[in-house]
């Protein structure tokens, strides 16, 4: 366990009911417009996928429409549920979903072609993720990951204002209360992600890489291939 995984089991473990219906709100939909933008980058064909942090497979099963297989991970396995569920309603057979940590994923090696991670970066610990990708993707295999990032100038004032407000939303809404008053700050503490996963990727070999950052700078996409 690296020690931001408690945080997310602090913040999760009681939202995956509401999770799909808050993260639509409190982005103003900007959720679907960063999912788009990785799904465009994934190739579409006869492919292995996994989803790490997958949650209540909001990606998982986008990702399914693209490829023939998809895993789906996640260390919260009241979400894993609500992924079953809806695979099984959308009559997804090719969805297994896994409960465990990014950082030690029980696939065996060179088991997948596509890597997808959205909303994981701030939790985990980077450099054994890229490792385990690297040991898990094929050759020409990719990776792509999505998170928050601590946007600068006036928007970063914005941004502050609109975590006030979200903590005034936490009143009412008690399960969802730690992550709208800790959020800003997990985010904060983690704005190095980029960079931190951008030269992981470079020392362990991978090459196109690149980020691609989102909506006034409040997020951003990391791709890259394995040589």
């Amino acid at each position: 366990m690296h020690s931001d995984h408690e945080t997310a089991i602090k913040f999760f473990k009681h939202t995956s009911s509401t999770y799909d219906r808050v993260v639509r709100l409190t982005t103003f939909g900007q959720d679907a417009v960063w999912k788009k933008v990785i799904l465009e980058l994934v190739p579409e064909g006869d492919y292995t996928a996994l989803d790490l942090a997958c949650g209540t497979g909001i990606l998982t099963l986008m990702l399914r429409d693209k490829v023939s297989l998809v895993y789906g991970l996640d260390i919260i396995y009241d979400s894993l549920l609500i992924a079953d569920i809806k695979a099984k309603n959308l009559n997804y057979s090719n969805v297994i979903l896994l409960n465990a940590v990014a950082e030690s994923v029980p696939l065996k090696d060179g088991t997948v072609d596509v890597i997808t991670a959205s909303y994981l970066a701030k939790y985990c610990d980077i450099e054994k993720v890229v490792m385990e990708c690297k040991r898990l993707l094929r050759d020409n295999g990719i990776v792509i990951m999505h998170d928050f990032t601590y946007p600068n100038g006036i928007m970063r004032y914005l941004w502050h204002a609109y975590f006030v407000i979200l903590r005034l939303a936490g009143i009412l809404m008690s399960e969802w209360r730690p992550v709208f008053n800790e959020l800003d700050k997990v985010i904060a503490a983690r704005q190095s992600w980029v960079d931190e996963l951008l030269d992981a990727l470079k020392r362990h070999g991978f090459k196109d890489i690149r980020c691609i950052n989102l909506t006034f700078d409040t997020a951003a996409v990391v791709y890259a291939k394995k040589c």
